[in-house]
């Protein structure tokens, strides 16, 4: 008898193992930096590779997720490409926002890329980007100028190929305050559900 409850429990263990392997949870928070610094060129960046990759044909390749040129950032859908990229606000901030997401809400309202018109120095012009994406900072005046200060709202991202990311975008500046240097944290889901923990 008490080897029969032994062996049991050996195989309840065993079971409850192989079960938590074949589970495929979102990998660790991350913080990432990127620097988009470049007011014409745009650098792309991949969830699945968590890093920036070089992209030739951004409207029709599935590789890239985000993309950024200084403090704007597009999705991989709508105008942007061809693939199902976009982005919503969970309204969330900080940490502590960052920290309770913990999943994709069936109610989320994602937005795929669009055109808008952005102040410039001149006066205006047309950009192509996430609408939801162009919330994620202000700009303030500041005693040596203008200043990006971040939001700190949270965001849900749909990546290129229909995953999950949950993103804040914590900062606009290098550690030696150089602007276009854009850090986020994340977390990304890769195997395509909507738990984000």
């Amino acid at each position: 008898m008490k080897t029969k409850i032994i062996l049991s429990l050996l195989l309840v263990t065993l079971f409850s193992a192989c079960k938590k392997e074949d589970t495929n949870p979102a990998i660790q928070s991350r913080t990432f930096e990127i620097n988009s610094s470049s007011s014409i060129a745009w650098k792309y960046f991949s969830f699945e590779k968590n890093d920036t990759v070089i992209i030739t044909d951004p409207a029709a390749s599935t590789d890239w997720d985000l993309a950024f040129q200084r403090y704007r950032i597009k999705t991989n859908g709508g105008l942007s490409g061809s693939a199902m990229g976009s982005a919503a606000n969970s309204y969330k901030k900080g940490q502590a926002g960052f920290d309770a997401l913990t999943s994709v809400s069936d109610t989320a309202s994602f937005t795929d890329d669009g055109s808008i018109q952005i102040a410039v120095q001149q006066g205006f012009a047309t950009y192509i980007v996430n609408p939801e994406l162009y919330t994620w900072f202000a700009i303030e005046l500041a005693a040596l100028g203008t200043q990006i200060v971040p939001s700190d709202f949270v965001y849900l991202v749909k990546t290129a190929t229909g995953k999950y990311a949950k993103v804040w975008f914590k900062s606009y500046y290098s550690a030696t305050n150089l602007s276009g240097h854009v850090t986020m944290q994340y977390k990304y889901q890769p195997d395509g559900s909507k738990q984000l923990e």
